[in-house]
């Protein structure tokens, strides 16, 4: 009987044994359950919000480039206007005198417009860059500059394999708009050091007036990847 007993107490404690565990267990899933849940709601937060501020970047630069461009055209319109109003002048006065000071007027006034069509040239992508660079914020253009630099980590360093670069260059010479982090500085050493077949001595330097984006010169190779040189394009198209 006392054995009877004993078994059944036995029998009692490994079932409610059992539960418990049972129950911890059952507790710790529904547990975990929700934490991955909530890291996967969260997960999706930050990428939404990424997103977000990737697409308010991409048009306020849009804007900001549109703003830039139009200024250019009117200082363009402005200062054509002016040489047009001297050109005008110019001819009034050398209409009384004979052929020859008329063609030397001529000539002088092709001289002036091709200068000042240069000049505006210059000083309209001059006026875009200052327009971006004191308009947006800082922390808008670290964004847009991280940004930049690893779409140029991706696909920028195809033409460096085309290039024949003298094997006595070592020092590559990398300018841009800010300091480059640690990872952007070992994928770029990378970068390099694939496309050129060697070891390299990499110099770095920072101009702000870039914007974004970085600048490699290897000798007198240069590979301009910056936001101010893509500006420049963009304005010799206008």
């Amino acid at each position: 009987m006392l054995i009877v007993s004993f078994i059944l107490i036995q029998i009692i404690l490994f079932g409610g044994l059992i539960f418990l565990l049972r129950k911890i267990l059952n507790q710790n899933v529904v547990s975990a359950t929700k934490h991955i849940e909530d890291l996967n709601q969260d997960y999706a937060n930050k990428e939404m919000e990424i997103n977000r501020q990737l697409e308010e970047a991409k048009q306020k630069s849009e804007e900001m480039l549109r703003t830039a461009q139009e200024e250019a055209q009117r200082t363009k319109t402005q200062i054509i206007q002016d040489a047009e109003a001297e050109r005008d002048r110019i001819l009034q006065q050398t209409h009384i005198q004979n052929e020859e000071l008329m063609q030397h007027a001529d000539k002088s006034r092709q001289v002036l417009l091709a200068e000042v069509n240069e000049r505006i040239a210059k000083e309209a992508v001059d006026k875009a860059c200052e327009l971006i660079q004191d308009a947006l914020p800082e922390q808008f253009k670290l964004n847009v500059h991280e940004h930049w630099v690893e779409e140029l980590l991706k696909c920028g360093f195809v033409q460096f394999e085309r290039l024949k670069v003298p094997q006595g260059l070592q020092e590559v010479k990398i300018t841009s708009a800010f300091p480059l982090a640690d990872g952007q500085r070992k994928n770029l050493v990378k970068k390099l050091k694939d496309a050129l077949h060697r070891d390299i001595v990499l110099k770095e330097e920072v101009n702000p007036k870039m914007v974004a984006g970085f600048i490699v010169t290897i000798g007198s190779l240069v590979l301009n990847g910056s936001l101010q040189n893509k500006i420049q394009e963009r304005a010799r198209n206008v």
